[in-house]
């Protein structure tokens, strides 16, 4: 059993009646988001609950493959606030899946905070909030699909698992570990992918969808980047690419393009920290990664109202591009990169 016997004993007792569910997930859900939060509903589904997926805001175009994204629905959509409060408030149940905090959530975090439904988290992530009333939380899991798959395990339902719930769990795997590549890659995050490639998913065929689906845009965007705007700085160990408004509509880009961009600057030997700055019309995105132990989950939560996992993290600027490439800069002094 890889969870504290009391935690997964009361999963089962409140599953062991059909419920009124809604699972959510974090804003701008990625592979794991979307792949754990799937596969999880339809394993529900399979149990006999009446499940709901809510998504903060909308899903990237390259991941509308993933199985059940038709079902997902969105907060931030026309009419869909009106819709999933409802869902919500009638809910007796709620799975807050791959984050630790509803600050992730942003406005649909108040509707759950307020919610009377028993309220569970899954994740893997660092330095949780006490919000939920049962929670499993590891972060040596390479993903929350992971986590997900060793729950129904130690439920002893593995038995429910098709090639859809496979699919969707192996995707959330692989787009967080970047197909084997990341040091949160563990044995058993191996062992899971084999079973669930045993249970129907196809490795080829969601390496295809994730890394080799490309508009021909987007691709020249990435050249673009690693042409013109990518720098190097701290003795070639920190590089960074940083991308204006203007440059996102000069290459059309859709949600979800500039996916994975971040991790090429790692192909340069030396380079031990990769950043990417993304003008949005309100803010500044930033995606921080890095190699070792160099801890950038301390430095996006430090400087950038972010954080994460020691080697991949998120964070926001609310500067302009000038004053915040100069505070990266100035912050950088605080990273022990050699």
């Amino acid at each position: 059993m890889k969870f504290p016997h009391a935690e997964i004993t009361k999963l089962k007792e409140i599953l062991s009646l059909p419920k009124n569910v809604v699972i959510v997930t974090h804003r701008n859900p990625d592979g794991d988001a979307l792949g754990s939060s799937l596969g999880f509903k339809i394993f529900l589904e399979k149990k006999g609950h009446e499940v709901s997926f809510i998504s903060p805001n909308t899903y990237t175009s390259n991941l509308k493959w993933i199985p059940g994204t038709d079902s997902i629905m969105v907060y931030e959509n026309g009419m869909g606030k009106k819709i999933c409060e409802a869902r919500i408030k009638s809910a007796e149940l709620i799975f807050c899946l791959d984050f630790n905090a509803l600050t992730r959530l942003e406005t649909l975090g108040e509707a759950i905070k307020i919610s009377t439904a028993y309220k569970v988290m899954i994740d893997h992530h660092q330095q949780p909030e006490n919000f939920a009333d049962l929670a499993f939380g590891n972060v040596k899991y390479c993903a929350t699909a992971e986590m997900i798959y060793d729950i129904i395990a130690d439920m002893g339902e593995t038995d429910l698992l098709d090639d859809k719930i496979a699919e969707c769990l192996y995707t959330g795997i692989v787009t967080d570990n970047g197909f084997f590549q990341f040091n949160n890659t563990t044995s058993n995050a191996h062992q899971v992918a084999a079973a669930l490639i045993d249970k129907g998913a196809r490795p080829d065929y969601v390496s295809e969808k994730v890394n080799n689906v490309f508009r021909e845009s987007r691709l020249r965007f990435f050249g673009y980047c690693l042409n013109e705007k990518l720098k190097l700085v701290k003795n070639n160990q920190v590089a960074y690419i940083m991308i204006g408004q203007a440059e996102i509509k000069k290459f059309n880009l859709q949600s979800g393009d500039s996916e994975g961009l971040v991790n090429y600057p790692f192909k340069i030997e030396g380079v031990k920290v990769s950043v990417y700055f993304s003008e949005e019309p309100d803010r500044i995105k930033i995606s921080f990664r890095s190699r070792g132990d160099i801890d950038v989950n301390t430095f996006a939560r430090t400087f950038f109202e972010g954080g994460g996992h020691r080697n991949a993290a998120g964070g926001v600027s609310n500067a302009n591009p000038a004053i915040t490439e100069k505070k990266f800069l100035e912050a950088l002094e605080s990273l022990k990169l050699n």
